[in-house]
């Protein structure tokens, strides 16, 4: 047997050898993305979670010191004492070193909708505190464009996971029916 006979046979086994390895290294470096991709996704999730965790306790204080006020009818309403301003305050610290995990992991559009939302969460402060005159319907008012930024940031966050929409679902009304038929 000669060496013609045999080129055919070696150069097979060579570009077998070659097309296994990088079949591997493809299959590897996909695999490594995935991996890389679920962890960054997971402390993403992480992240805006304990955002809106820490808005709504912020949100909450809110509402219960503006309905001392008489601008809200939360339920419970918070009389500002000492306690009650520091309980506040450190919700809001919180909130405000909630938003630098999101500074360093999302999207530009996720990171503008986290902006609205800070920006309607101290305009709900504000006037929870008295530091800017207002009425009931300034809260109200307030108070949508609050809930309008949250479900943009909720969307925005939804789109940068690459998780569907949610189509159909419409937004809840604000007030609720029960509230509005006692009025």
């Amino acid at each position: 047997m000669g060496l013609g006979d045999q080129l055919p046979t070696l150069v097979g086994v060579v570009v077998g050898g070659a097309m296994s390895y990088l079949v591997g290294t493809l299959t590897e470096r996909s695999r490594w993305r995935r991996e890389q991709a679920a962890r960054w996704d997971g402390r993403l999730l992480e992240a805006y979670s304990d955002y809106a965790d820490a808005v709504k306790e912020c949100v909450t204080y809110y509402q219960r010191l503006a309905a001392h006020r008489g601008l809200s009818n939360h339920p419970a309403p918070l009389q500002p004492t000492e306690e009650t301003s520091e309980r506040a305050a450190a919700a809001e610290a919180r909130r405000s070193a909630m938003v630098e995990p999101l500074s360093l992991l999302t999207n530009a559009e996720t990171a503008q909708a986290v902006r609205e939302v800070n920006q309607c969460v101290w305009h709900l402060e504000w006037l929870a505190r008295g530091r800017k005159a207002g009425d009931a319907a300034a809260w109200e008012e307030a108070f949508g464009a609050y809930r309008t930024a949250r479900a943009e940031f909720y969307r925005q966050a939804r789109r940068s996971l690459n998780i569907p929409e949610m189509a159909g679902l419409p937004d809840s009304q604000w007030p609720p029916r029960w509230r509005t038929n006692d009025r």
